[in-house]
């Protein structure tokens, strides 16, 4: 894939999550203006700095044409052609939401991956988000890391308060979500390394 002289895909594992492989986000494409029939462009990625692989595509007025060279364990490059075939559904104020059919299983979704030889959705190369790896315990305390950025803000250096503007009846009902997030955390923590106590 990509142009001359690129190196090839990275191999898929059973451990790729769907940030770490190559996407194409129909949301994306359309709010930039991409999605017009006739339009055509084409797309790039990059791994820290270096380039990992870019494709060409065409918009038709159903349907996304990707081309693309691909090649197997340093094999020879062969080209592929893919289409995308679009969906659209009404939006509740109006408009319509424009998804793309996996190309393989034809399940409406927004975001499309290059994991293997073609673009398909998560569910076909049974990935998953980083956050969908993680143990519990791990996304306990994700969960009450990001409460506590909502609900406290620095009082000049010296320990947390309420937010300003946080109305207080929001600030009670999301503080008894940070302290039993704070319980389960704790509950987590003893049955992970063996730790109980005696009362």
């Amino acid at each position: 894939m990509g142009g001359s002289g690129s190196g090839s895909w990275y191999r898929w594992s059973t451990q790729s999550t769907c940030e770490e492989v190559r996407r194409i986000d129909i949301r994306y494409m359309r709010k930039q203006g991409l999605l017009k029939p006739g339009y055509s462009g084409s797309l790039s990625w990059t791994r820290g700095s270096e380039s990992s692989g870019n494709i060409s595509y065409r918009v038709e007025q159903n349907r996304l044409i990707l081309n693309y060279r691909f090649r197997e364990h340093g094999g020879d490059w062969r080209p592929v052609e893919e289409s995308v075939w679009f969906d659209r559904t009404p939006c509740n104020y109006g408009g319509e939401r424009l998804w793309f059919l996996c190309p393989h299983c034809s399940k409406r979704v927004a975001v499309l991956y290059g994991v293997d030889t073609r673009f398909l959705c998560r569910h076909c190369y049974n990935i998953h988000y980083s956050s969908q790896m993680k143990g519990k315990l791990d996304q306990l305390i994700d969960q009450k890391q990001k409460l506590g950025k909502r609900i406290f803000e620095d009082h000049d250096g010296y320990g947390w308060r309420k937010r300003k503007g946080m109305h207080q009846k929001t600030f009670d009902r999301l503080y008894l979500k940070y302290q039993w997030l704070d319980i389960k955390i704790n509950e987590e923590t003893m049955l992970r390394f063996g730790m109980h106590f005696d009362l």
